[in-house]
This record gives C-alpha cells, structure tokens and sequence, in this order.
C-alpha cells in the first residue's frame, strides 16, 4: 500500500473512530461500576479509559503523517520546478518541512513518553485495584487466608448487557482495527486494537462470572476482583519491558518505529490468526518444508475456528460424568444447593456450571508433612537430636508452645504459694479423620479447616493442662491425661459441639517435660539426696571401722557399749554390782581383742612395771638405810668416791711437776676425723 496523504488520512479516521468507542465503552462501564459498586468493573473501567490516550497519540501521529505526506508532496513539486535553478535552493528546500521534523519528534519523544506514562498507570492501577480487591474477598497477603467473603453486585442484569456489550463491540472494532494494522503503514494501529480487545476480555470475564453466579457460584466474580489487577498490572510491566527492547531492536531506514504501548498479548488476543501463523512458521523452520501451503495445513487453518469450538464443547460435556474415589464421599450441588451425598462410585449429572459433585477425602488427615495426625504443641524431635534428655531441645521452638500447668502438690505442701503456675512442654499428636462430607463441607472453608480443628484441639489442651498439677503430668496420670482430651475434643467437634463430621482417633500426651533451664535444679536435688546417702553411708562405714577397730567385732563391740552404758546407770548403786559389772566389761574387752583390749593390757602392764618399780626403790632405800646405820662414816666416804669416779669417769688428768712456775698450756682441740674420716661411724674411726 502507498504511504501517502490519503492512506493516513483512512487510518486517522479509524483512530477518531476508536478514540470515541474507546470513551463510550469506558464511560458506560465507569457509569455502571460506580452505580453498581462493582470492583472488577471499575477496575475495568479505568483500563478501558487508559487506552483513550493510546487512540488519542493515534489520532496525532497519524494526522501528522497525514500532514508530512502532504508536505512532501509538495516539496517535490517545488523541487520539480526549480530543479534547475541553483543548488542553494534546493538545500533550503529541507528547512521548509516543519511537519516531517515534528513527526520524527513524536516518534522519538511522544509515543516513548505516553508510553512509560501508561504502563506506570497501568501498574499503579494494578496495585492500588488488588490491594482493595483483596481485602473485599478477605484474602489476607501475610497469611494466603481466604476468608470467602461475598462479592456478587447489584444489578446483575445490566451487568449482563454490559458484559456482553463490551465484548461484542470491543472484539468486533479489534479485529477490524487488527486487519488494517497488517499494512506496513498501519503497523501502530495494533496498539489501539489491543485495548479495544482489552475492553472486549472484561466484558467476558464480568459475563463469566455472572453467569457462574447465576449458577450458584460466586467464584469467578471474587477472584476476578483480584485476577484482573493482576493482569493490568502485568500488562505495565510489558510495556517497559517493550520499550528496552525497541531500544536494542535493529530498524531499516525509513521504518515506522513500533509503539511501546503495542501489547503482544493483546495484539494476540485481537487477531488469533497471527498465532497459527506464527506456529506454521515456526514448524516451516523446523522441517525445512513450507508447512503452510500443504493441504492439511490449509484445511485446518479453515476449520481451526469450528474445531476450538468443537473441542469445547466436548470437553464442557464431559464435566456431565463425575467419579468418587474409594476413599471420598460426595456431595452433589445443584444450582448451590446440596441435592444429596454420594458413596464411591460413577455418577452423571448436569455440566458445569449448573451442577457439580464435590468429593471429600475420609482418610486420616495429616499436619501437612505427610505424617499422619496434626501437632497440638511441639513437633516429634527431630533426626537431629540424638538424645531425648530434659537438657537439651527438643525442637527449636519449645518456647512457644510452654503449657500452663499447677504447681506440685509436695510443693504446696513444703509451703510453697499457691498462686504460683508451673510451665511444662508436651509432644500431642492427634489423628482425625472425616466420616461426614457435608457436616465436613459446611462446617468451614476448605483453606481454614485444618486450622480450625486444630485451634478446637488446642483449647481443649490448654485447658485440660490447666487443671492438672505437674505431677501428674510428669507422672503416672499422663495416659490418663491422653484419654481425657481425646474425649474432651471429641465432645467440642461432635454433634454436640461444632459438628464438624470428624470422628477422633488418638489423641497422645507424649514427651512431657519442662523448660531445659529447669532440668538442673531437678539434678541438683538427685545430686543432694546422692550426696546425703553417701553421707549416711560413709558415716556408717566409719562406725564400722572405729567398732571393729576398737573391739574386733561390730556385735561384740556393740553388747560392750550397752554393758558401758549400763555401768554409767549404776552410778550410786550398790559397790558389789558396780565391782561386777566392771569386772564384765573388762572380761568383754578382753575377749573383742581390739584396740580396746590392747590399750587395757597395757595399761596393765604399766601399772605392773610402776608398781614393781616402785616396790624395788623403797627395797634399795631399806638396804641403803641399813648400811648406814651400821658404819655411817663408811657409807659417807663409800659415796664420795663413788661420785668423784662418775665425775671423772670421762675426764682428761693432766699431771704437772710441782717446779713448773706457769701452769697456762696450749691446747689443740681440732678434731682429728675431720676430712679423711668424714665418711666414718660415728661410733668410731674406722670404717664398717
């Protein structure tokens, strides 16, 4: 096709043309969210509005296309008529064409700019759009909770009509937008037809949810509440990532520059053809045959259309046949309503979305790891912990789970307050399973369940433990414990309880113990009751030792000790028992042959030897008395000498001539052994 003046002057009135669809499309759809507080449709409304500014840089590029052809039209006329006047003109020539200056500007600034100007409106919207459409369903982002809150407008009938407004006329103006865009000249008419299609996939995704809504689910309008800003906000970001490419995507001179605000998703959407295009040459490239001038490919490419809507509508009327698992329960719905429960098996019913048949899993539910049974409190110990002492962790989040007990009766009774709590960690498991797929289905949201039967359990553990003391716990009432809980949970989730159709298998106290902090001041108690028998014990060995050292038999030591005492009782008595009754100590101490018996024996035989001693001193007195009284002069002088021998005994005599005038003398006592004898006895000079 010819680019000139009359060309862009039919894509300009296709962009007017959109420009206002565009904004009726968008007005409508904001008129009816408003009234209607619809959130997907406002949601909605705002895109559709967004794409007035694409139609309207539409609308400017192409007059200015329209304008610079025309002025090249007339630039070759002048250059023409002057062609063979002088050059300085014709070089002037280029300064007299404002319009194609102001077109590579657009090019260049505009459509880059409003470009990054939509898609960061598109993700603002997308942000701000799911922030509040999350909290409409009740879906908390920091939990992934779904709280199911409704979400069905008023107003449903126009919604309808809308609906089905939008899609209609918005995928009708795309396509035909999209086919003019195959021209080489009209390649940036594609953006226009991407949010005139963008308003045609809200109207159906507002038709789908209502008419699934009509059909007793509300699923499609709430999620939709979310779904969409998620999409807008994604078709932002592929903006962005749309002008990073055209920034390093290679062009030939001359060559229309493509619009960041072009979608390729929804260029996709507005003319599906290009995507078997696309496939056909993707497969040419593959096998080296031109796939796309065969007769099959011919064929399909004709009959694509009738066999997408084929396949669609057998796999629509396959949703007719439903199968319940040997281990599930069914329920169908019809319309939202529960008609009737089903037992395992093969069942027809009405297609989706006018009837549906919901299937329950009755077998044991598990805590999420695959183990069968939920946690009440802390965790099994892990394949780390190599011993399950009261010193160590068992799991590193005991803090959390300490439980609320009383305090130990024997520590009440050693006059301990009874205010005090005790705090001590368990290991409850507990095993459930469902027996009654529409008490199960009614009782909560799929997502909350599991959490609500566990915080049921938990409460029901929290106050049992509150009732009982740690003794009992730590002790023989543990299994007790078990039993009791398990009826208590099994009485809150009952029919006389919540109902929730489950029927409780086991529910264990396992692994009680307290805070590993605590686990020493128990040691330090088995360490003093050790430490006190060792006492006794050794008290007692040292009784047995000092008995049997004293009198060589502990039995025999102890009848002398009771014979001791009984002497000591006699004090005052008769002088007869008490002189018999020491006799027979004695004689038992002389019998045991300890300590005892030989300290007595030789207290004995000191007081012989004294004795004797004695009796010999005052003999030699009687016979020295004698002497003297016979001849006292004789004994004196008998005496004397005897003295004067002793004293001389051992005296040097140094005998000197009476002629001798000076009797001083030079003595040498140096000692004669020193040195040679060093190594002598001392008893003498010689060696042994």
């Amino acid at each position: 096709m010819k680019a000139d003046h009359r060309t862009f002057a039919q894509a300009l009135r296709a962009s007017v043309a959109g420009l206002v669809l565009q904004l009726v499309l968008g007005v409508v759809l904001l008129i009816y969210a408003i009234l209607g507080n619809d959130h997907t449709a406002f949601t909605g409304a705002a895109v559709v509005l967004c794409g007035i500014a694409v139609w309207t840089v539409l609308v400017v590029v192409f007059d200015q296309h329209r304008r610079e052809r025309m002025e090249a039209l007339e630039a070759e006329s002048l250059d023409a008529a002057y062609r063979a006047q002088s050059s300085a003109f014709a070089e002037a020539a280029d300064e007299l064409r404002p319009h194609a200056r102001r077109l590579a500007w657009m090019h260049k600034f505009l459509v880059p700019g409003v470009s990054l100007a939509l898609g960061a409106g598109l993700i603002t919207i997308g942000y701000l759009r799911f922030t509040s459409g999350s909290k409409l369903i009740g879906f908390d982002p920091t939990t992934s909770a779904d709280l199911f809150a409704p979400a069905k407008p008023a107003h449903w009938g126009w919604a309808i009509s809308i609906a089905i407004s939008l899609a209609v006329v918005g995928f009708i103006f795309a396509r035909y937008v999209s086919g003019m865009a195959k021209q080489k000249v009209w390649t940036n008419l594609r953006g226009g037809a991407a949010y005139a299609v963008a308003a045609s996939l809200i109207g159906v995704t507002m038709l789908v949810g209502h008419f699934v809504n009509l059909a007793g689910s509300d699923v499609v309008l709430r999620y939709s509440q979310v779904a969409v800003p998620i999409v807008v906000g994604i078709l932002g970001v592929e903006i962005f990532l749309t002008f990073l490419l055209n920034l390093y995507r290679p062009r030939k001179a001359g060559e229309m520059p493509r619009a960041a605000f072009d979608s390729p998703v929804l260029s996709f959407v507005a003319s599906p053809d290009r995507i078997a295009k696309s496939i056909g040459e993707a497969i040419s490239y593959q096998f080296g045959v031109d796939v796309r001038g065969s007769w099959a490919y011919q064929l399909l490419s004709r009959s694509v259309l009738s066999l997408a809507v084929f396949g669609g509508i057998v796999v629509w009327l396959l949703t007719t046949v439903s199968v319940v698992a040997p281990n599930e329960q069914g329920l169908r719905v019809r319309y939202g309503k529960m008609v009737e429960r089903l037992q395992p098996g093969l069942y027809f019913k009405l297609p989706w979305p006018l009837e549906s048949i919901e299937t329950e899993t009755t077998g044991v539910r598990d805590g999420g790891d695959g183990i069968p049974g939920v946690d009440l409190s802390i965790a099994p110990p892990g394949a780390n912990v190599r011993a399950i002492l009261w010193t160590n962790e068992h799991n590193t989040n005991e803090a959390d789970f300490q439980m609320v007990v009383q305090p130990s009766r024997l520590g009440k009774a050693a006059g301990g307050s009874s205010d005090n709590l005790s705090l001590l960690i368990a290991e409850v498991p507990m095993v459930y399973r469902v027996i009654d797929a529409e008490k199960w289905d009614r009782f909560a949201s799929p997502t909350s369940r599991e959490d609500l039967i566990k915080g049921v359990a938990q409460r029901e553990l929290t106050t049992l433990f509150a009732t009982l003391t740690e003794d009992e716990l730590l002790g023989a009432r543990r299994a007790q414990a078990s039993r009791m809980l398990q009826e208590r949970i099994t009485t809150a989730l009952g029919s006389k309880g919540l109902d929730a159709g489950v029927e409780v298998i086991f529910v264990g106290v396992q692994g009680v113990h307290p805070e590993k902090n605590v686990a020493t001041k128990f040691e330090e108690v088995v360490s003093a009751e050790l430490q006190r028998v060792k006492l006794v014990q050794t008290a007692q060995a040292d009784a047995i030792r000092s008995l049997a050292t004293a009198a060589g038999d502990v039995d025999l030591a102890r009848r002398i000790a009771s014979e001791i005492q009984k002497l000591d009782g006699m004090s005052g008595g008769k002088a007869e028992d008490v002189a018999a009754q020491t006799a027979k100590v004695e004689q038992l101490i002389a019998q045991a042959g300890g300590d005892a018996a030989r300290l007595l024996s030789e207290a004995r035989a000191r007081r012989w030897q004294r004795h004797m001693t004695a009796r010999a001193d005052a003999d030699a007195y009687a016979g020295r008395l004698a002497a003297f009284n016979a001849n006292p002069a004789l004994y004196k002088a008998n005496l004397y000498f005897n003295m004067l021998t002793d004293v001389f005994k051992n005296a040097r005599v140094y005998l000197v001539p009476p002629g001798i005038p000076d009797l001083r003398t030079t003595l040498d006592v140096k000692d004669l052994n020193t040195g040679a004898d060093v190594f002598a006895s001392p008893g003498g000079a010689g060696s042994q």
